[in-house]
């Protein structure tokens, strides 16, 4: 990933197609190295690799990487690797600086042994991914010096917020019918469970005022950046704040 960034920024310098080439490669090698390990835990875990935070981190990396290059391969422009990889390179790095017991190898708890946990999680990730993608399109929005067509980026942006927000959808209901039959509830406003709402309706606003003429531009890109924002807080922000303030949660992350 940092080779594959590397070649990004010297790309958005130099404009040469032999070095966007070289970078999309790059990106492609690291998604496939990271594909690959994800499936040798999987199997010596003996279940999908979403079990904790560390591992649903190296989901939510290897999401955004797939989704960003499903939107290269559609859109033709490289310019926005910079952005989206440095997203996906500081997510990767709070995931490996895990604490070595968070990254162990461990069974799953009796509560996590359920189809769901592939349905939820796994839904959550390319979810998170899809925000991740939009998120570096909308600062390649907002800063002056990113070389693109800004109705294209505009465009792809809206594409990327709208492949994310079904997946997102459809984790918080399965999450729910999971709850109903690991705790015998769909809903208790559960700390994560009310945050994964708010970043629902972000989402859902960005959607529905998207067409507005005068929230196109900048002040969209700013709705899609502070949108992951709350995706970052509710993944990471928000089972730190649970345990500082010995806020009562079902979730372990």
């Amino acid at each position: 990933l940092w080779l594959a960034l590397i070649a990004a920024v010297v790309y958005s310098i130099r404009r040469e197609n032999r070095l966007g080439r070289v970078a999309t490669a790059l990106t492609v090698v690291a998604w496939i190295a990271l594909t690959n390990e994800l499936v040798r835990r999987g199997l010596e875990a003996g279940h999908w690799p979403l079990a904790n935070r560390y591992e649903f981190g190296l989901c939510f990396v290897w999401a955004i990487i797939g989704v960003y290059l499903l939107l290269e391969a559609s859109w033709r422009e490289r310019g926005s690797g910079v952005f989206v990889l440095t997203i996906a390179l500081l997510v990767a790095t709070w995931t490996i600086t895990r604490p070595a017991g968070q990254r162990a190898v461990s069974p799953l708890l009796p509560v996590l042994r359920s189809v769901w946990l592939q349905v939820h999680g796994l839904t959550a990730a390319i979810g998170y991914g899809a925000f991740g993608v939009a998120a570096g399109l909308g600062l390649m929005r907002l800063l002056p010096w990113a070389t693109a067509p800004e109705p294209e980026v505009e465009r792809t942006m809206e594409r990327a917020v709208a492949l994310g927000f079904p997946w997102l959808t459809l984790s918080i209901l399965s999450g729910g019918i999971w709850a109903q039959r690991a705790w015998g509830r769909y809903w208790g406003w559960d700390p994560k469970e009310t945050w994964a709402l708010v970043t629902w309706l972000w989402y859902l606003l960005i959607l529905h005022v998207r067409p507005l003429p005068r929230w196109r531009g900048r002040r969209l890109a700013w709705l899609v950046v502070v949108g992951f924002g709350l995706v970052l807080f509710t993944f990471v922000g928000l089972p730190w704040l649970v345990r500082a303030v010995r806020l009562e949660s079902l979730h372990g992350f």
